[in-house]
């Protein structure tokens, strides 16, 4: 998680813009059967609770440790914020990340969970907007360079919703139509 808050900052920054944040947390029947007795057995919401709130915890230390200020209203500097509650699923991240320029979540690994997996699929078959996979490493650097396939189709996505040139910085921007062929 620490490379994928790292690489968030890093776009953030280049384009002063707002981070949110939420506990990603899988869906689970509000009662489960003991197949032995069939007696229901209520979720352990507690545990559930703790890690929405370790969640949060990790994530407001690591803004407030980069001085990026909590937002309180709607504006157009670099801020964060967390959502409070958010719905249990992947389909989730799908749905909300309509909301916001792009999606950062860190890349999958051999020993990822298969909640993190479909959230990323949600995320980009979803969403429509841009996924940004946070390496192991966090870059130096976001966006000096950016190339986007296109295969030329009209149902091409609009890379340029996610402003990648910014007048702070020199930037390349290079949509290559070429390379499907």
């Amino acid at each position: 998680m620490p490379s994928a808050l790292e690489t968030a900052l890093l776009a953030a920054r280049r384009c002063d813009s707002y981070i949110e944040g939420f506990a990603l947390q899988w869906s689970v029947a509000e009662f489960a059967f003991d197949p032995t007795g069939g007696i229901p057995l209520e979720v352990d919401k507690a545990a559930a609770a703790r890690v929405e709130k370790q969640a949060r915890h990790v994530f407001e230390s690591f803004m407030r440790e980069h001085n990026v200020p909590r937002s309180t209203v709607k504006s157009e500097v670099l801020s964060f914020g967390w959502l409070d509650d958010a719905p249990h699923g992947e389909d989730f991240v799908g749905s909300y990340g309509r909301v916001f320029d792009v999606i950062v979540m860190s890349r999958p690994d051999a020993h990822e969970s298969f909640v993190h997996n479909r959230a990323l699929y949600s995320g980009l078959f979803e969403s429509g907007r841009p996924i940004l996979l946070a390496p192991p490493a966090p870059p130096p650097q976001i966006a000096t360079n950016v190339l986007i396939a296109w295969t030329g189709a009209r149902s091409r996505p609009e890379p340029s919703r996610w402003h990648f040139t910014s007048s702070r910085s020199e930037s390349r921007y290079s949509p290559d139509s070429h390379w499907w062929n």
